[in-house]
């Protein structure tokens, strides 16, 4: 007997494996790039980020939380520190805190290659959203140095 002329064509798309659950996260190395180009905005954005799309609730309020008092301490301890004093200790400090806080509580980069769940961000959108973190870090941070320097409080 032959087949129905009217009938639908078979399609062969049952049988693909493409898989509509891959989650894009942010490997750690990204974390520290975005950490060290966008200043402290770029460590909360892509901790939070990546704890959000892990579903750790948890893990991204107490990212939040310890990137304000991280902000709040800078803006305390920056006046006070000496003209010549470098700032390359603070970079340093919350880019190997971004890093290790990634690998601990988030994904590593072999955890990310073997998972079938997830995969790795673009790393140009990773540099491109940086640039963005390093406007509002400056936003952040500067100005209300700017604005104590200009009430008389401290002098820059």
């Amino acid at each position: 007997m032959e087949s129905n002329v009217y009938a639908t064509p078979k399609s062969d798309i049952e049988n693909t494996s493409i898989n509509l659950t891959d989650v894009k996260v942010y490997s750690p190395t990204q974390i520290a790039c975005g950490a060290l180009v966008g200043g402290p905005i770029g460590l909360i954005y892509f901790l939070m980020t990546n704890f959000s799309l892990l579903n750790d609730d948890v893990g991204k309020r107490n990212v939040l939380y310890a990137g304000i008092a991280f902000i709040i301490a800078l803006l305390f301890i920056l006046p006070m520190l000496p003209d010549d004093f470098p700032n390359s200790p603070f970079t340093v400090a919350y880019v190997v805190v971004a890093r290790l806080v990634a690998e601990k509580y988030q994904m590593t980069k072999k955890a990310i290659i073997e998972s079938e769940q997830y995969q790795f961000q673009s790393s140009w959108k990773a540099f491109g959203i940086s640039l963005i973190c390093l406007l509002g870090s400056a936003l952040v941070v500067l100005v209300p140095l700017l604005i104590l320097d200009t009430l008389g409080f401290i002098t820059l």
